[in-house]
């Protein structure tokens, strides 16, 4: 219970032994790897927590002594020079790293990867001199169903357009959290690393986090490794409450919590759990505000459902539209009410989401006119990770 609400978190099963868990995992993957004269490990970008440095420290162990090389698979997130060289520094005081790549995904040097659904990617991922290692973190995804190395070697990886091509089935109420079968862009995914591991073979390691903290670890395809952490991040992750809640209170920390762009996915995660009518309290600082904002317009011309829906019917999707959509259709569709206590975010960028500012918790229930003594409130840790449902919701 937080100042009376109660709190709703992430409840693993048990504890591991992070070390064993992570060596045991590369054992696994070891075997594909060993008859390659160096090792390319693609790794997550800093906007996620992934602890990567727990998987390279135990490389030397794990691997005969071979050439290392990292491949920052970062999407379409853009960084700058600062961050590259202290998240470079990180992976370079973990293991013995030569060249860092970060992929670039409008770059003019992309390889074709033909097969179910061709894409393409980094020419480092098809480079069959070297042996291919994804490092990846398995949690709920909003649209995904779960991230992990899956994700990171293909979308991490791919350019822009086949990104986007992915995404646009984000629309699709099938692309909802922690659900894998049935999913279309989890499906695309998957048809992408089937085209890629047609051309060479993909070793993958995925850990399943509670915060820093690695619980377990996984080895293998990338399929595999996921396969193999999926029952875990649900029982994990994922939480029920009787019906659907009045309020929802949802803390943001971390890389998650550094703009809205990324903290938005604590809302995607829960807003099925609220009721028609209820309430969100987004609480997350968002440093950098917005963040990737190609959204934005589409928000600015479309102050409701129909429109923005309309809109993307008529020009077709561009990457960012689904969380334009998804937010009309639960401020605009549904009625929930959103309030943000997020200081790194303008008035103006306020007004365009459709939500009110609150300087603290206390304020925001007021003003929605919640009561935790009448009404159904909970407060939702972790939110951007954790996924709260509703029975009959």
């Amino acid at each position: 219970m937080i100042d009376g609400i109660p709190l709703l978190a992430p409840a693993p099963a048990a504890r591991a032994q992070a070390d064993t868990e992570v060596a045991s995992a590369l054992r696994v993957a070891a075997g594909a790897l060993a008859d390659n004269r160096g090792l390319t490990v693609v790794v997550n970008d800093p906007q996620r927590a992934t602890a990567t440095p727990a998987v390279l420290a135990a490389l030397a162990d794990a691997l005969p002594p071979a050439p290392r090389r990292a491949l920052v698979a970062t999407g379409t997130h853009p960084y700058d020079a600062a961050t590259r060289r202290a998240f470079e520094q990180g992976l370079r005081a973990a293991a013995a790293v030569g060249e860092i790549a970060w992929h670039h995904a409008r770059a003019d040097d992309l390889a074709d990867v033909p097969g179910p659904a061709p894409w393409r990617c980094h020419p480092w991922l098809i480079d069959e001199a070297w042996g291919l290692l994804a490092i990846g973190s398995c949690e709920p995804h909003y649209f995904a169903g779960i991230t992990g190395a899956h994700k990171t070697v293909t979308i991490g990886c791919a350019a822009y357009d086949d990104v986007q091509a992915n995404h646009a089935h984000a629309l699709d109420l099938a692309s909802a959290p922690c659900r894998l079968g049935g999913n279309p862009v989890h499906e695309g995914i998957a048809a992408m690393v089937a085209g890629l591991e047609a051309r060479r073979p993909i070793c993958a390691v995925n850990l399943l986090q509670l915060g820093p903290d690695v619980l377990a670890a996984a080895g293998g395809t990338p399929l595999e490794a996921l396969d193999a952490l999926a029952p875990a991040v649900g029982d994990t992750y994922t939480v029920t409450i009787d019906r659907p809640a009045d309020a929802l209170i949802l803390d943001v920390s971390g890389p998650m919590a550094r703009s809205f762009y990324q903290a938005d996915k604590a809302i995607k995660n829960n807003e099925s759990a609220v009721r028609d009518g209820g309430a969100i309290v987004l609480v997350a600082t968002c440093p950098d505000g917005v963040g990737q904002d190609h959204f934005m317009q589409l928000l600015r011309d479309c102050p409701d459902c129909p429109s923005v829906e309309a809109a993307v019917s008529r020009r077709g999707y561009r990457l960012g539209d689904h969380k334009a959509v998804r937010l009309r259709r639960l401020t605009h569709t549904r009625r929930v009410r959103v309030f943000a206590v997020c200081p790194g975010l303008s008035d103006r960028d306020l007004s365009v989401l459709g939500f009110a500012r609150a300087g603290d918790i206390a304020a925001a229930l007021a003003a929605a006119d919640i009561d935790p003594a009448r009404h159904q409130v909970f407060r939702v840790a972790d939110a951007a990770n954790t996924v709260v449902t509703a029975t009959g919701s």
